[in-house]
């Protein structure tokens, strides 16, 4: 099949140029990645608490804050603000699991499943010196250049191949352009293993399709002991543990629709709605099948493009969707659409919503556009220079909306060249 030119992400290189106080600057006024104190980027709340603490100071790399965790449980490299809050978030969980591995009741129950064989003693080891997750390893080269996408959103729209042969494949699970594991599949068994999978999961107050890889095979675990050796969620956690402050976390009903709901039943629910949107056919199949957007994810997506309604233009963010690999991307996208629905909402409605890539446009009936990208710190470098003309952004008015910061010197050049910007603009 012929690949189509997918056109260069320097739009979001240039809204995500990181840059910070104590820049190197080239010969040609350009900047380099810098080296931040953590406080410049995230809240000062997520960067210690009783299990952890983040390695200080932090580098911005690819526009991203590269945060280092150390805990008890092993350190965890996470990319960007939102993962950084995931992954905390997500701690007290862990401890709460390894508890209950060492409950007796648990280990009886364990010994009545699957044939008796209890494999969950390793999960309950501690190294705290072992990095356990690389997070978004590489995602620069990938958001700057083509090879995020396997395919262009049009390409799988217009693809041919056969849904059930594609369902069924035995192909080795893929790796995302930056080393991040493909999901498994969550689809199976929607009313018990997977149910005890989620009421473990709002016990926790976590999501029950985490990628993360100390607290996935806990919760693996704890959903087997319960389904297989009726071990019961209640018995050793206390209460729902209070999600920790400015951590990431989807609005709350998304979160209670995952919880309380098969993922049969949220892949039914979501493309009814994208339906409703506008949406059908293969670009829906194809996000279904796109294990990079879990359950939680595609509700969540789904989620954000009701918030933009029914509008011209919808379709291109599902498509763009389905193609996205790697957790990283994903959860980028996300966050952009959710600021550009803010705004859509409170600032301006739009009449049509266009990507650029990863990179969500929205575009008034006046012919204004609004791009919105979900970086942590953006320099003024050679991407952000060549974004600030770029031609398919060209419009009388024209305005930047960014989740973290940019430099003196982005701001400066963005100006110049005619942009309006917003910052700090997290949702």
């Amino acid at each position: 099949m012929h690949r189509q030119h997918l056109p260069s992400l320097a739009l979001f290189t240039v809204l995500t140029m990181a840059s910070g106080l104590s820049n190197a600057q080239s010969a040609s006024g350009q900047e380099a990645s810098p080296t931040l104190p953590g406080a410049e980027l995230t809240h000062s709340a997520l960067l210690s608490g009783a299990q952890y603490k983040v390695v200080e100071p932090v580098k911005v790399e690819n526009y991203f804050g590269r945060f280092m965790i150390e805990s008890k449980f092993g350190k965890f490299s996470v990319l960007g603000t939102k993962m950084l809050g995931e992954r905390v978030s997500e701690l007290k969980a862990i401890e709460e699991l390894q508890k209950v591995q060492k409950d007796s009741a648990f280990k009886d129950a364990m010994s009545k499943s699957a044939g008796g064989v209890v494999k969950f003693a390793a999960n309950t080891v501690e190294d705290p010196g072992k990095t356990v997750e690389n997070v978004g390893k590489g995602i620069g080269t990938v958001i700057g250049r083509v090879g995020y996408l396997a395919q262009s959103g049009a390409q799988y729209v217009g693809d041919k191949a056969d849904d059930v042969s594609s369902a069924n494949s035995k192909a080795k699970p893929k790796s995302a352009p930056n080393g991040e594991p493909e999901p498994p599949s969550f689809n199976g068994d929607p009313f018990g293993y997977n149910k005890a999978r989620r009421e473990w999961a709002q016990k926790l107050g976590i999501d029950p399709y985490t990628s993360n890889p100390v607290l996935r095979p806990l919760l693996d675990d704890a959903a087997t002991a319960t389904f297989a050796g009726n071990f019961g969620v209640s018995l050793t956690l206390g209460a729902i543990m209070a999600p920790v402050q400015y951590a990431y976390e989807f609005d709350d009903t998304v979160r209670q629709t995952v919880w309380n709901k098969p993922p049969i039943d949220l892949e039914k629910e979501n493309e009814a709605k994208l339906l409703s949107l506008g949406v059908q056919g293969r670009a829906v199949r194809d996000l279904q099948r796109n294990k990079w957007f879990t359950p939680t994810l595609q509700t969540a997506l789904v989620a954000r493009l009701e918030a933009l309604g029914k509008m011209d233009g919808i379709e291109s963010a599902v498509a763009v969707a389905a193609a996205v690999q790697g957790e990283s991307h994903a959860r980028f996208l996300l966050e952009s659409l959710a600021i550009l629905a803010q705004h859509h909402q409170k600032e301006g409605r739009f009449a049509k919503l266009k990507m650029s890539q990863l990179v969500p446009v929205g575009v008034t009936s006046e012919g204004a556009i609004i791009v919105s990208i979900a970086i942590d710190y953006g320099i003024w470098d050679k991407g952000a220079a060549a974004f600030a003309q770029r031609k398919d952004l060209n419009a009388p008015k024209k305005t930047l909306l960014v989740a973290g910061k940019l430099s003196p010197q982005a701001k400066n050049g963005l100006e110049k060249a005619g942009w309006i910007l917003k910052t700090g603009l997290r949702v």
